[in-house]
């Protein structure tokens, strides 16, 4: 796969290049390189980019352009933000990175802010809240709704700024940042979800994943309740320097900036008193490729997208995937958080995992649904499709702790739908004149699995053991009829309603 299109993204902590191809609602990063250059080191104090820190910039610009030729990517993206926005340099600076060949875009405070939020917008259809993205050097902060945001303000609390403001003890430094978030109207954030975007407060939520033992290891979609956060925050303040501070994934430097961060967001969570904290891994260079996008294309699931691009690299085309929900419909128990997409997810993950070798297959489509990073999906979501891809396999879920990530009715409803798939795949193979020529319905009491003849043969006694399987699930009697052929039949006519399965989704 070809990268598409490159984000350069210029902060006052590190310059960073992504690339990116994929389907564009749910790209994916190919190439993701940085260089801790700290442009916004003494930004502050002098007004001014250093010497050292621009070269250092310059030296990763000139590499990414340099990458930027050799693969050919045509679109390309260069922003610069707080530090380069602030310094009196800054102009300057900009003037040397044009000298390479780049064309950078110096983002206002506001225009940073709104850009982030429409990078959470992207990953998190529906979000309500406020939106705090902390960079080097500042913390973005905006309102968002659906697809809507306002009230971007940019204000000087960036990690390159937290020590110095902690330095005089914790009651004048909660003065200091109470008096700056004033400056921020936070008063429509209150009972509502804050979003944290950026790698130190991504830092933070692989700080309480490790310390809650959650089941998830990815921090995009980690959710914690405020009151945890506050907490956890605090004892990572009380522990200071008493033990060495060790948190899986975490490089020295992200462990570095840890107490700071958590820090600001204690007082940040008290200051706005959300109903809980929701981590994301898109911000800023996500937000500019969304705010590129068609509105139909907007208007996309990221989820359904990343997963059908996903299962059709390993060999399961979309239409295949939608035949097989079609046929297994009336696995469908409600409209709530599973939803006609999740049950089209779990059967292109389901299908996806038989092109595996048997023996890897259920350990390799759970890791598919828990810890690939997909996007628009919660953590409820992720153990449904576990639950799906493991009765796909004929597993149950009783080793992992899915009931800590849904519940229980959740997850027997994405247990009926792998099961109805593993029903489907073993009667008729997946093929559309075996799909066609075979429907499972309800009939009073009763599972009712109906095959034309001459495909009556399919029928076996393993494919007999799954339809009582899924009877016993849905409380029904299993049923098996072998319909006489017609000579409508031998016309290539399927049976009635079947029609349904073969559309395409919309992706």
């Amino acid at each position: 796969m070809a990268p598409e299109r490159a984000i350069i993204d210029i902060g006052s902590n590190t310059v960073r290049l992504v690339m990116y191809a994929g389907p564009p609602r749910a790209p994916r990063a190919l190439l993701n390189e940085k260089v801790t250059a700290k442009l916004g080191r003494g930004v502050s104090e002098t007004g001014l980019l250093s010497g050292k820190a621009m070269a250092a910039a310059l030296g990763g610009l000139a590499r990414y352009q340099a990458l930027i030729g050799a693969t050919g990517v045509s679109e390309v993206d260069v922003v610069a933000t707080a530090a380069v926005r602030d310094a009196a340099n800054g102009e300057q600076f900009l003037d040397a990175i044009r000298a390479l060949g780049l064309r950078p875009r110096l983002l206002s405070g506001e225009e940073e802010a709104i850009t982030s939020a429409h990078g959470v917008m992207a990953a998190l259809p529906g979000a309500k809240g406020i939106v705090g993205d902390l960079g080097g050097g500042s913390l973005e902060l905006v309102d968002v709704d659906g697809d809507q945001c306002a009230h971007g303000i940019s204000l000087p609390l960036g990690t390159l700024n937290l020590p110095e403001l902690r330095m005089a003890g914790p009651a004048q430094f909660n003065r200091k940042v109470t008096k700056i978030l004033q400056k921020a109207d936070l008063a429509a954030g209150r009972g509502l979800p804050l979003y944290l975007v950026g790698g130190s407060f991504r830092a933070f939520a692989r700080y309480a994943i490790s310390a809650t033992a959650w089941p998830l290891d990815d921090p995009h979609g980690f959710e914690l309740s405020t009151n945890t956060a506050i907490d956890l925050a605090e004892t990572l303040n009380h522990s200071r320097g008493t033990q060495p501070l060790q948190v899986p994934g975490l490089s020295a430097s992200r462990l570095g900036s840890l107490p700071d961060a958590s820090a600001l967001l204690g007082i940040l969570a008290q200051a706005i008193g959300p109903s809980k904290l929701v981590f994301s891994s898109w911000g800023l260079r996500e937000g500019l490729i969304y705010r590129s996008l068609e509105p139909d294309v907007r208007m996309q699931d990221p989820m359904l997208a990343g997963i059908a691009a996903f299962t059709e690299g390993q060999g399961i085309p979309a239409r295949q995937a939608t035949m097989v929900a079609g046929w297994t419909a009336l696995a469908r128990q409600s409209s709530g958080t599973g939803g006609e997409n999740l049950r089209l997810a779990a059967t292109m993950l389901s299908l996806a995992s038989l092109q595996l070798e048997p023996n890897l297959r259920s350990e390799h489509a759970v890791d598919w649904a828990l810890r690939k990073r997909w996007i628009g999906i919660d953590c409820e979501g992720r153990a449904m499709l576990a639950a799906a891809v493991l009765a796909n396999g004929g597993r149950t879920a009783a080793a992992l702790e899915l009931d800590r990530l849904a519940p229980a009715e959740s997850l027997r409803e994405a247990a009926i739908w792998g099961t109805a798939i593993r029903l489907c795949r073993r009667l008729a193979g997946n093929t559309a004149i075996s799909l066609s020529s075979s429907r499972l319905s309800v009939s009073g009491d009763q599972l009712l699995l109906s095959v034309r003849q001459p495909l009556d043969v399919l029928f076996t006694d393993a494919v007999d053991k799954d339809l009582r399987a899924l009877a016993r699930m849905l409380e029904l009697e299993p049923v098996f009829e072998a319909l006489p052929q017609s000579d409508e039949d031998r016309t290539g006519a399927i049976i009635p309603g079947i029609e349904t399965a073969v559309k395409a989704p919309a992706l």
